[in-house]
């Protein structure tokens, strides 16, 4: 038996959460045995993650009881690889414990191309100590080249970085008429030209320049859909109020229905100011979407002929390519796209499954 603890499940679904739930339904190998570490609760991941037979262990927020909770993990357990999950090497903790309490091989895997909160010091961290996570990993993962330069720095390929897809349960979001009627009947936009977004609100999200450019679009039945929870979603609310479009603007919170509500959108636009390779971004092509990207997102997210990237100081040009997808946009499947350019996430767990016998 493999045993494999992956660190680390928030308790906001994003784009790791998404990987490693999509992840752990698809190795189907009994050989191979997941653990998870979790920060706070959320019943939707728990769930999915316990119903595969992994084990889920909630650690402490204070750092010292977080230190003796590893501590005695590492001991008791004796995994054959620490699967580090991060967007940023601000916190290298558990890599220094992984190395001092086990004999475990440590596995670092980049998820973005800067931190989630984006400060000042915590960017300051992470290239401090980013030389340290690269001495301490024993392999390195990225889920684009991006990431890779990022977590690695510009000489990742001599570190021998695998390029991991964030793969997703493609089948689940192949376009669906009949659940797009539905679902647009049930949120009451079913005449409207619908702008959804998927993100968790924080300042990477960009959610203020998206109500700014939604306030300002000139086309007159439409609505905003917007999934996610997160510390700045009451700011985003009150900007809406301000532009006198709150009864135009749907705030979904924590859903577990994604791939359902994609059916219902008609266009997929992500402004971030800066972002990996978006997991969001795979699913939406996958639904058969058009998207408007900031061009601060990954170009490698670009997997069908129907995302445009446009520059976040240029308001116009998101108006236009809005209204030239509300006229001409013909929605259509693009499964066969997605699986063949490898984002499906059998091709992920092939790879990952190979890796963790190979090198045991």
């Amino acid at each position: 038996m493999i045993n494999v603890l992956h660190s680390e499940l928030e308790n906001n679904i994003g784009g790791i959460e998404t990987f490693l739930i999509n992840l752990t339904k698809s190795i189907n190998d009994k050989d191979i045995h997941f653990d998870f570490l979790m920060r706070g609760s959320n019943s939707y991941i728990e769930k999915e993650i316990l119903s595969t037979g992994a084990t889920v262990y909630k650690v402490p927020n204070n750092l010292l009881k977080y230190y003796f909770f590893i501590k005695k993990l590492l001991l008791k357990k004796q995994y054959d690889y620490v699967h580090v999950h991060k967007n940023s090497s601000a916190n290298i903790l558990l890599p220094m414990m992984v190395k001092k309490y086990s004999n475990a091989r440590l596995i670092v895997h980049s998820h973005n191309t800067n931190p989630s909160n984006g400060s000042k010091f915590v960017i300051f961290l992470h290239n401090f100590n980013k030389k340290y996570l690269i001495r301490l990993s024993d392999y390195r993962f990225a889920c684009s080249d991006k990431a890779a330069i990022w977590m690695f720095g510009n000489n990742y390929k001599a570190l021998d970085v695998n390029i991991i897809k964030n793969g997703i349960i493609a089948r689940n979001y192949d376009f669906n008429s009949k659940t797009r009627t539905k679902i647009r009947e049930y949120l009451d936009i079913k005449n409207d030209f619908v702008i959804g977004n998927i993100g968790a609100f924080r300042k990477q999200k960009n959610h203020q320049f998206l109500i700014k450019m939604f306030s300002k679009l000139s086309i007159p039945n439409k609505k905003l859909v917007l999934v996610g929870v997160g510390p700045l979603e009451e700011q985003i609310k009150q900007q809406a109020k301000e532009l006198g479009i709150q009864n135009k603007v749907l705030f979904l919170g924590k859903r577990e229905d994604v791939p359902n509500l994609l059916q219902a959108f008609d266009v997929f636009v992500m402004p971030s100011l800066w972002e990996g390779l978006s997991v969001s971004a795979i699913e939406a092509q996958a639904s058969g979407l058009p998207l408007l990207l900031s061009d601060k997102v990954s170009k490698l997210t670009r997997l069908s002929n129907d995302v445009k990237f446009l520059p976040l100081d240029d308001l116009a040009a998101w108006d236009n390519s809005l209204i030239k997808i509300n006229d001409n946009f013909i929605r259509r499947s693009t499964l066969k796209t997605i699986i063949s350019q490898g984002y499906d996430i059998t091709n992920s767990a092939r790879i990952l499954t190979n890796f963790y016998k190979v090198k045991k």
